[in-house]
């Protein structure tokens, strides 16, 4: 190998160098445990989902490394406070207590808020009315679980995710659970829910909005993703993600 040849490989390799170190890391907290936004691949220690696909593009774009940082839904919001992730992506509903805490980019995804019960319960509600006084389970820091607590006169038990929430309705441990739809549905079609008997009913609190979650004042980044994502809607790439995911072009 000559000098010449020696200089531009070192060269390359002191570039190569210099782009990894440089790199920026996004430290993404999420609930890793909410299909099908996010969730473990059964066959793999892989996180799926259409918050996973829809961050790694993101982060692509706006020329972040991601790395992602499981854990709760309700330890999201204090993480960020105390800088230790540097967004949330967990199909977290924009709301007012959470906005109080947190900044949010904009609108990703628009949920309904629907009534999951037992198909022994299911005659009982016609109407949101219906619930009041009732035991309700809730996955612990959701907006399902704030909505519940709006309710005249109801007891609700908090349960780490919605999986468990589910199960515990199941067993009639309590009578209705309020939650997201998608993640509603998605449930229903999986094999782990077969012989649960559960329902979702027509009864509908609210469209909500999911943004990510950023740390108050952190306008930079919240402009990166915003200018990611729009470019995602415009080309195409976010109604691709969003079919793989739910089988239908977003509303």
């Amino acid at each position: 190998m000559s000098i010449r040849t020696l200089a531009v490989a070192a060269a390359t390799a002191s570039l190569l160098f210099a782009t990894t170190v440089s790199a920026e890391v996004l430290r993404i907290g999420s609930e890793t445990v909410y299909p099908p936004f996010e969730f473990q691949d059964p066959g793999s220690s892989k996180y799926i989902g259409f918050d996973i696909d829809l961050i790694a593009e993101l982060a692509k774009r706006a020329k972040f490394t991601p790395e992602i940082r499981s854990m709760g839904l309700d330890a999201l919001v204090p993480a960020l406070m105390a800088d230790n992730i540097d967004v949330a992506v967990s199909a977290l509903s924009i709301t007012p207590e959470r906005s109080k805490n947190v900044d949010f980019t904009k609108p990703y995804y628009t949920a309904e808020l629907k009534v999951m019960t037992h198909k022994d319960f299911a005659k009982r509600f016609k109407t949101a009315k219906d619930l009041e006084g009732t035991k309700m389970c809730a996955e612990i820091g959701s907006s399902g679980a704030m909505q519940a607590r709006r309710i005249k006169g109801t007891t609700v038990r908090d349960f780490n995710s919605a999986a468990e929430a589910f199960m515990e309705l199941s067993k009639k441990g309590c009578v209705a659970m309020i939650n997201d739809s998608p993640v509603n549905e998605y449930f229903l079609t999986q094999k782990a829910s077969k012989g649960m008997n559960l329902v979702e009913l027509p009864i509908t609190f609210s469209e909500d909005q999911y943004g990510i979650a950023l740390k108050k004042g952190n306008k930079k980044l919240a402009a990166r993703l915003n200018k990611a994502l729009d470019s995602m809607k415009a080309d195409g790439t976010y109604n691709k993600i969003h079919r793989k995911w739910f089988g239908v072009n977003a509303k």
